[in-house]
């Protein structure tokens, strides 16, 4: 039985680095998106800006079936995408406005 994951390709949340952050970087990086998993209010303008609202299965028999379906995948890799723009940003600081003047 083929399951939907296994159609996707193999990425780890390691491969979702932005490519301007250093990898002696990643402990810290990995740290922020657990921060973030974490945190309310991260969690809540996530959904709010992307319309996913997936929510980890409460029992066993859901989580089988989140696995099995990818869907917990999909929502870790989306939310990772996110963090990396919204929270972690560039390496070299945000853009200069010119309110800043």
């Amino acid at each position: 039985m083929t399951r939907a994951r296994d159609k996707e390709p193999e990425a780890t949340i390691e491969s979702l680095l932005p490519a301007d952050t250093p990898t002696y970087m990643l402990p810290l990086w990995l740290g922020c998106i657990s921060w973030a998993l974490q945190d309310d209010n991260c969690l809540a303008a996530f959904r709010a800006e992307t319309g996913n609202n997936w929510a980890p299965g409460k029992t066993p028999l859901e989580r089988m079936i989140d696995e099995a379906t990818g869907s917990d995948r999909r929502f870790i890799f989306a939310f990772v995408e996110w963090v990396n723009v919204n929270i972690w940003g560039p390496m070299d600081g945000p853009a200069e406005t010119d309110s800043a003047q």
